[in-house]
């Protein structure tokens, strides 16, 4: 699964979608956990209505609010610009495989979409002064002299 930053917390934001993260104390509690997760995701009722990721490290969880150091699956409500998150529901390691359809399916439905006008929403992001740092570096463009104005 992917990072937490970019794929639990950004690419949720821009998708409009909620994030699952698997969280572990080590690689055999996320692996566990994953295989319980992917016994129910791939549900029709669920197929498409979340963005994936695990740790082993609670510092990736830095920027979720609400979150603790206790193993398990959260379902994150992501900001408005990707760079943060709210945690809306914890689900215990311990959980069934029945009880975790039933918790990511309620968590599914109840979750409102967000959506964005791409110029509105990176207008207001420079206004607030937020940045995006991208994972591979832009070169540098030479800008249009229409554009520097």
């Amino acid at each position: 699964m992917k990072s937490v930053r970019l794929w639990g917390i950004n690419v949720a934001s821009c998708d409009g979608l909620p994030s699952v993260v698997v969280f572990g104390k080590n690689k055999k509690d996320v692996d566990q956990l994953n295989s319980k997760l992917s016994g129910v995701i791939w549900d029709e009722t669920l197929a498409g209505k979340f963005i994936y990721a695990s740790t082993t490290k609670f510092a990736d969880l830095k920027m979720v609010s609400g979150a603790t150091m206790k193993p398990g699956i959260l379902v994150i409500e992501p900001g408005v610009y990707g760079m943060s998150g709210r945690m809306i529901k914890m689900i215990g390691a311990s959980v069934s495989r029945q009880d975790l359809k039933r918790d990511l399916v309620v968590a599914a439905d109840t979750f409102t979409r967000r959506s964005k006008s791409h110029g509105l929403h990176v207008r207001n992001g420079r206004r607030g002064g937020k940045t995006w740092k991208t994972e591979v570096p832009v070169p540098n463009r030479v800008r249009s002299r229409r554009r520097k104005r």
